[in-house]
Formats: C-alpha cells, sequence, structure tokens
C-alpha cells in the first residue's frame, strides 16, 4: 500500500478537508491516476476543527473517513466508500462523509446552545449565552465554558441573568425557551434568544446520489 507522505500528520488542507496543498493533492492525483492501494493516512484541516482520511484497500473501492471535534470536545464521525477514482469524486465524498459526521456530533452534543441578541440602532449584538445541560455532568467539555445557564453569572454558577438591561420576565422567557430545548429564535422587543442548532434540513432522497459512486452498508449506492 503507498502512503502519501504529503497527508499524514499534517494539515492536509487549508479552508476546509478538500481543498489540499499543492505537495498533497499532486500524490493523490497520481495514486489515482496509477490506481493502486493507497493511504493518506489522518490529516488535519487548518482552519476547521475536522480530519479526514483517504484510502483504498484493494485498489476498486475508496474509503472516505471524517471527525470533527466542536469547542466543547464532542467528536462526530462518519466513513463512505466511494468507487470515483477522481479528485471531484472523493471532494463529493468528503462533503457526504463531513455532512454525516456533523449530525453525529450533534447527536452526541452534552450541551444545547443559545445566544442572546440584543437589536439596536446601530447593530445587532450578541451580549449573553445560555448553555443547556444534557449530561450527567456538572460543567460543559472543552475549555471555553466553565458552568451552565447564564454565562455572565459568576457568583452563582449559571443560575441568574446578570446581563445589565435585559427585563426579568424577558430572562425568565429566555430560559424557559433554552430549557426545552427549542431549535430558532424568540424575539421579545430588543432582545433576542436563538438557539445555535438550526433547523433540520430536508429529509435527503438516497436516488440524488445515485451514480455519484457512493455506496451504503447493503452494497447499493
Amino acid at each position: 500500500m503507498k502512503k502519501l507522505t504529503g497527508f499524514e500528520g499534517k494539515d492536509g488542507a487549508h479552508w476546509g478537508l478538500h481543498d489540499w496543498y499543492p505537495e498533497g493533492e499532486k500524490e493523490l492525483e497520481e495514486v489515482l491516476a496509477e490506481h493502486v492501494p493507497f493511504d493518506t493516512g489522518w490529516y488535519t484541516s487548518k482552519k476547521e476543527i475536522a480530519s479526514a482520511r483517504i484510502s483504498s484497500v484493494n485498489a476498486e473501492l475508496i474509503r472516505v473517513e471524517v471527525s470533527v471535534f466542536d469547542d466543547f470536545d464532542t467528536e462526530g464521525s462518519a466513513a463512505i466508500t466511494s468507487k470515483s477514482w477522481s479528485l471531484d469524486g472523493i471532494r463529493r465524498a468528503i462533503d457526504k462523509a463531513w455532512g454525516m459526521a456533523e449530525t453525529n456530533r450533534r447527536e452526541n452534543a452534552t450541551y444545547f446552545g443559545y445566544s442572546i441578541h440584543q437589536y439596536t440602532s446601530e447593530r445587532l449584538a450578541w451580549v449573553e449565552t445560555y448553555l443547556v445541560n444534557l449530561s450527567d455532568g456538572t460543567v460543559p467539555g472543552g475549555d471555553y465554558y466553565y458552568w451552565f445557564g447564564w454565562q455572565h453569572d459568576e457568583d452563582n454558577k449559571g443560575q441568574n441573568c446578570t446581563y445589565p438591561g435585559i427585563p426579568e420576565d424577558v430572562a425568565e422567557s429566555f430560559k424557559a425557551f433554552a430549557e426545552e430545548c427549542n431549535v430558532g429564535s424568540l424575539r421579545i422587543g430588543e432582545w433576542e434568544i436563538q438557539s445555535w442548532e438550526k433547523e433540520e434540513p430536508a429529509h435527503e432522497d438516497p436516488s440524488d446520489y445515485a451514480g455519484m459512486g457512493w455506496i451504503g452498508k447493503d452494497g447499493r449506492p
């Protein structure tokens, strides 16, 4: 099996996972043309908390694996198999696997996050953050947040809304909205709470991918 030295253990891509650096892209293009077993090893993205691995053990099918993390150290992963031995085919496979990994990360999340915004005549400002605990733990994961609830409340570790100007009844409404894990937003006057989670995308029809080279667990596209 050919090991691609331009990838493993390195920043193999810049903004995403398939805008490869020239050295790695050249290696990958050559091995695809040779149609031989290969392995990039795990490589990272310089600008994203994500990594990928592209390999083929039999010189027939290509396996694309993607792993993602968030600021709370929540991991998500996915892998798909492709028949396409082209750079564009691999790019499409990476996009597909990345989306699946993000879905897996959301399923593994131990928190639900919300931004509190204030609308003014000059701008829309993010003024507060509210975190809902979905785990058995007492503190969020990662290195950025230290308690659940209202993030400005250092004295009581998230129990109270202490940001200046937010009315008590508005804060209570926002807390109720968050604790129910609602997706979307709620605006009251100049204040708004917005979930970090977005609305679920429309269900994808597997037939949309027929002919693109992706193979499911049952061996069908």
